[in-house]
């Protein structure tokens, strides 16, 4: 036996054990699916072609003394080609099933050709031995001879067509095999032409393309030879078997490895992908390691153990690295394709992350169950906050939006779920559901809940595949990170759309801000002996916090209001304007303080009674003849009057709130304000400010302050007492509205 014969028998050998292991672990993974059995015995019988192939390599210098040679077994070489009736079989169950669930018997008979043939060769292969069997040596004319020879005649003559059969069966069943192929592929091309999941596509395009391939390779070297007896070199016969080998096998598993062709769990492609690199690995170690001895032996004339073992180590030293690459290597190219679970969860996480539309969530979902899943429909149902009720989505985009019943029985089944569940197993809430009705209109076959905590956001619907598989593990653990992801995006989806209409009250609320600010003084009065500064600040866009000067006379008289209304933003904002507009209508009636604060009472009692507003407000007047300054305070904080000497007083008189009673009567009181004399009002933003310990400012620091600064000018008070509280707080951001005002009385008119 040449080395070429051995290389080439090896090669078969190879080959042969690797469709056999790829035949295991297709029928391993599901058994149960017909595709799977009949994909698996296809691929077993074409690796018992290139095994017996390479026995006969081996066994072909011994042929002439071999007993083999002679014997029945021999010719067993031919039940290989039980292959080509599989294949036709295989033509009619894929793409799609043309047989259904009953296999009628006639079907079956596309393999009595290939077994005639196979008992043909095995048992009668030796016509002449048969012939010396069937010659009887018999004495006489007795019973026996009269019953055997007529016999052992009928039996010779049916031998001719045997013989003639086995004398140009090679010929015959190549044409009968070569008919199978071109039904297969007449099958096949058909099949594809009803396929219209891309990914399916995909998977049959190359599945048919490597059959093709293999399969006309194999006729150009076999068949037409047998034919039309040609004769074709050793070399080129096995070249050829190789490449036919290596398209249809590889073809198969590239369609198994890349596109999840019959459904072969991700666990099953690593172990058929790890298992050839790691042997091709060793394999390489194996040449390397002998070369790396023939040539230290060449070199020094001998064997060097010791050489020999340092090579060793240093392979297994370098395997695992090596092999770690691989194994990179093969996840980058084969394993994390777009059926990969993994990876279509990292794509789909990275595409949903930014997504803030329901509609294009869905839609993004729906394109990739389809495409990596091969389902043949993806329905939604959800909540939806506007309608306060559940609506479903479903896949046949001609269908409108059902809104459903919170109530449905169905719902509150899906709504206990923590896993996805095949829709059979609901069944027992069918009944009465509207829900159900319209899912089974949808074929729905599996339901992937999408639970909020204890809270039902809704709901996944998916067909069957379009593959025909059912499915399995890793769909169930993809499917329930997919709802984990879903559920965020849904949360954000939310988040967003309450984030739209927080923008819009927020336009609005400038809005009502922008009409604040102009309903204020654009600066305060400063008149004969005294002068005014006041500041505001809201702590959110619209406070309940305002001021307000109203002349009172012609002799230079100011009304000076301050208020704080409870609540905050637009309500606050509202109601600070009634009361500011009716104290405006009540000092221009020229009424005594103490009763202009009871009609403002009044007025905003019935206008706040049936929302609970009310508000604290103080009001004065200061009039700047007399020097006297009359006030009635409304439940405000007291303003504190400095004197000029450093003694102090507060301004309380006057009654409760504004508008929590209607029937409220309010007191007035009158002060002299000297030259010097410094007002301070102010509302509880300043006084209740905290710092980072929950301690207030309080009305201690704030007569402090005053007190040691009662001489500066008004800007410069306003300024300090601000900064006091700033770094007070240490720039902790305002809970409440804050407002001065500061009346100063001066010596000089005009003129602080």
């Amino acid at each position: 036996m040449s080395m070429q014969q051995l290389i080439f028998a090896v090669i078969y050998f190879a080959f042969g054990v690797g469709l056999i292991f790829l035949s295991f672990l297709i029928i391993r993974d599901s058994a149960r699916i017909r595709l799977n059995r009949v994909t698996s015995a296809m691929m077993f019988l074409a690796g018992l072609g290139p095994i017996f192939a390479a026995l006969g390599a081996v066994i072909s210098p011994y042929q002439a003394t071999s007993p083999l040679k002679e014997s029945y077994l021999y010719n067993l070489f031919y039940f290989w080609e039980l292959f080509f009736p599989v294949l036709l079989y295989f033509s009619w169950i894929f793409p799609y099933d043309r047989i259904g669930e009953k296999v009628r018997i006639w079907r079956l008979l596309i393999f009595v050709p290939h077994v005639f043939h196979l008992l043909l060769v095995v048992f009668v292969s030796d016509t002449d031995k048969i012939l010396d069997l069937l010659t009887f040596e018999t004495s006489g004319e007795g019973l026996i001879s009269s019953i055997l020879e007529p016999i052992s005649t009928l039996l010779k003559w049916l031998m001719i067509p045997i013989g003639l059969v086995l004398a140009s069966h090679k010929k015959f069943f190549s044409l009968i095999n070569l008919a199978y192929v071109i039904l297969a592929d007449i099958y096949l091309l058909r099949g594809l032409k009803h396929v219209e999941v891309e990914r399916l596509k995909k998977q049959v395009r190359i599945i048919i393309l490597g059959i093709h391939t293999s399969l006309g390779l194999y006729i150009l070297i076999f068949i037409l030879p047998n034919l039309f007896s040609i004769e074709i070199s050793e070399l080129w016969t096995s070249l050829i078997t190789i490449l036919a080998l290596v398209i249809g096998a590889g073809s198969i598993a590239w369609a198994i490895i890349r596109y999840q062709f019959l459904d072969i769990r991700l666990i099953v492609r690593q172990s058929l992908v790890y298992t050839v690199s790691s042997a091709l690995l060793v394999g390489a170690y194996v040449i390397a390691i002998t070369k790396l001895s023939g040539l230290v032996e060449s070199f020094f004339g001998k064997e060097i153990p010791i050489l020999n073992i340092g090579f060793i180590v240093v392979a297994l030293i370098l395997f695992q690295p090596i092999n770690n690459y691989i194994d990179n290597f093969i996840k980058k190219m084969f394993i994390r394709d777009k059926a990969d679970s993994r990876n279509i969860i990292n794509r789909l996480s990275s595409k949903i992350i930014n997504i803030l539309d329901r509609e294009q969530l869905f839609g993004i979902v729906e394109e990739t169950l389809k495409s990596s899943m091969l389902v043949n429909g993806v329905s939604f149902c959800i909540y939806d906050d506007a309608l306060q009720a559940y609506v479903y989505i479903s896949s046949d985009k001609k269908k409108k939006e059902s809104n459903l019943s919170n109530t449905d029985p169905m719902l509150g089944a899906i709504g206990q779920l923590t896993s996805p569940v095949f829709y059979d197993r609901l069944q027992t809430w069918h009944r009465g559901s509207p829900l159900a009705s319209i899912m089974q209109m949808d074929s729905i076959h599996l339901v992937v809940p999408l639970n909020d905590r204890d809270h039902l956001l809704g709901f996944v619907a998916l067909a069957d595949k379009a593959s025909g598989f059912k499915f399995g593990y890793e769909d169930f653990t993809m499917l329930s990170t997919l709802a984990n992801q879903m559920v965020v995006a849904l949360s954000n989806v939310r988040l967003y759309r309450e984030s739209l209409v927080k923008q819009k009250l927020e336009e609005e609320m400038n809005l009502a801000r922008q009409i604040q600010i102009e309903l204020l003084p654009d600066k305060p009065p400063s008149g004969s002996g005294y002068n005014i500064v006041a500041h505001s600040m809201p702590s959110r866009t619209v406070g309940g916090d305002f001021y307000d000067f109203v002349k009172t006379d012609d002799n230079g008289g100011v009304g000076m209001v301050i208020a704080d209304v409870s609540g905050k933003g637009m309500p606050a904002a509202l109601l600070a304007a009634q009361i500011q507009a009716t104290i405006r209508s009540e000092v221009c009636n020229h009424r005594p303080v103490a009763d202009t604060i009871c009609n403002v009472n009044s007025i905003v009692a019935n206008l706040s009674s049936s929302s609970g507003k009310y508000a604290t407000l103080f009001y004065g007047e200061y009039r700047p003849e007399t020097s006297e300054f009359e006030f009635s305070n409304a439940g405000h904080n007291y303003p504190v009057l400095v004197r000029s000497d450093g003694s102090h007083e507060f301004l309380i008189t006057g009654g409760t709130v504004i508008g929590a009673f209607e029937q409220v009567r309010y007191d007035s009181f009158k002060v002299r304000l000297n030259a010097d004399d410094l007002l301070f009002l102010y509302t509880d933003g300043l006084s209740e400010a905290m710092n980072s310990k929950e301690e207030e400012f309080g009305e201690e620091r704030i007569i402090e302050y005053l007190k040691k600064n009662r001489t500066n000018s008004l800007e410069q008070i306003r300024a300090g007492i601000l900064k006091e509280v700033s770094d007070f707080t240490s720039a902790k951001s305002a809970e409440d509205d804050t407002t001065i005002v500061i009346l100063k009385v001066n010596d000089v008119l005009g003129n602080e």
